[in-house]
């Protein structure tokens, strides 16, 4: 072979390698694009559906604190169609009035509510199919947005940490209810009720859970059966959009029957109503983002630092609007409207009592039985938040009036 051919066969050798290597860039930059773009898309999927959910959490707060005694205080009632029934269901109280019995506070319901279902969402492991009363190869078991909306947008928007910390804080203060005075020992019993009873409430959960697992998927409890699939796993592709879309539909709607209640029967409820459920997506994805943080203290790498932040910078902002809602800084009823909207709303959501349990009785479950993770936790969290709702709440109303 003359030497002209192996210069030829060299040269051809290294254009092939050439165009492999350029062939391998395209390749590589493709696949990372459309992961890029599938990241994407995930997330604005996760973002609607947490969203949708936390204008249902909200719409279920307003409505259950009203239906187990906020309608009680003929000066907070909304006479409209719920009224003939909620204002006879008298449980729990406000705080501001002359009736005993704060320490059964306004959110409990809605606390033991929302916490019984991210228990049965929960379960007892990870590794359950996160919805319990469906087989395993449901379409509706691959929804990671829809998982994540129920769980976080849902629970911890019907759940609030903050309101129910302002109320404490209003109830040991006194300044708002002058018949009363300062209800100090009630407010430490609501803080301790409203504790064990939501750590009740989502270990129900969790039972009911187990309960429809077993029942729906009994592989999970027994070694010798065998994971079966069936029928649903055709209809995963047609299947893919339904909840979105419906939810997307039921959000719109309960959003336009809210505005025609404020148009149309002139209450500023559901002027409040409409402007909370709109703005309620921010509390609940600032906390969504902060969650990021659990885990990350180097000291104490067990302490959810997220949800902590979470629930602190609520009570901050709750404390705030309370004692502006009660010093009447912001005049007439738009003003007024507003701040009873972003309490509820946005320092509503971002607050969350149902990860805060959630948390709480995982970490006693995961410790040793003397172990005090658990307690500090859940006790610094309500002493840290308390201290600093009083901090916020007392020098307004007593000295900024």
């Amino acid at each position: 072979m003359s030497a002209q051919e192996e210069n030829t066969k060299k040269e051809a050798k290294e254009l092939n390698s050439d165009d492999f290597e350029e062939d391998s860039h395209d390749v590589a930059d493709r696949q990372e694009h459309t992961i890029q773009n599938n990241k994407a898309s995930i997330l604005w999927f996760e973002i609607i559906y947490i969203s949708i959910f936390s204008v249902i959490g909200v719409t279920f707060r307003s409505f259950i604190g009203r239906l187990f005694g906020g309608d009680c205080d003929p000066d907070s009632a909304v006479k409209d169609w719920l009224y003939p029934l909620s204002h006879r269901i008298c449980v729990t109280t406000n705080g501001r009035t002359e009736q005993y019995g704060g320490a059964l506070f306004i959110d409990l319901p809605d606390n033991m509510f929302g916490s019984f279902i991210i228990g049965l969402f929960t379960g007892h492991s990870s590794e359950w199919p996160a919805i319990p009363f469906l087989t395993h190869d449901h379409p509706l078991q691959t929804e990671q947005g829809l998982h994540l909306g129920i769980r976080t947008a849902l629970c911890g928007s019907l759940t609030t940490f903050s309101s129910w910390n302002s109320q404490m804080v209003l109830m040991m203060d006194g300044t708002a209810n002058p018949y009363l005075g300062s209800q100090v020992v009630a407010a430490l019993f609501g803080y301790v009720i409203g504790l064990q009873v939501s750590i009740v409430s989502f270990r129900a959960g969790r039972t009911l859970s187990a309960w429809f697992q077993n029942r729906n998927n009994p592989y999970l409890f027994d070694e010798n059966l065998i994971r079966m699939e069936s029928q649903w796993r055709r209809c995963n592709n047609q299947c893919y959009w339904l909840s979105p879309v419906a939810l997307l539909l039921f959000t719109f709607v309960l959003i336009a029957l809210y505005i025609w209640g404020d148009v149309y029967w002139g209450m500023s409820y559901y002027r409040k109503l409409w402007i909370a459920c709109l703005i309620s997506p921010l509390g609940t994805i600032t906390r969504w983002k902060l969650s990021i943080l659990n885990g990350k203290w180097s000291k104490y790498p067990w302490f959810p630092l997220g949800t902590w932040l979470a629930n602190f910078t609520g009570s901050i902002i709750s404390a705030a609007l309370t004692a502006i809602a009660y010093l009447k800084l912001v005049s007439g009823e738009g003003g007024t409207t507003a701040l009873a909207a972003l309490s509820l709303g946005f320092a509503g959501s971002l607050s969350t009592v149902s990860t805060y349990v959630k948390e709480t009785v995982e970490l006693s479950d995961k410790n040793a039985l003397y172990d005090k993770k658990a307690f500090v936790y859940s006790y610094f969290t309500i002493l840290s938040c308390c201290f600093v709702g009083l901090l916020v709440y007392s020098p307004l109303v007593r000295y900024a009036a």
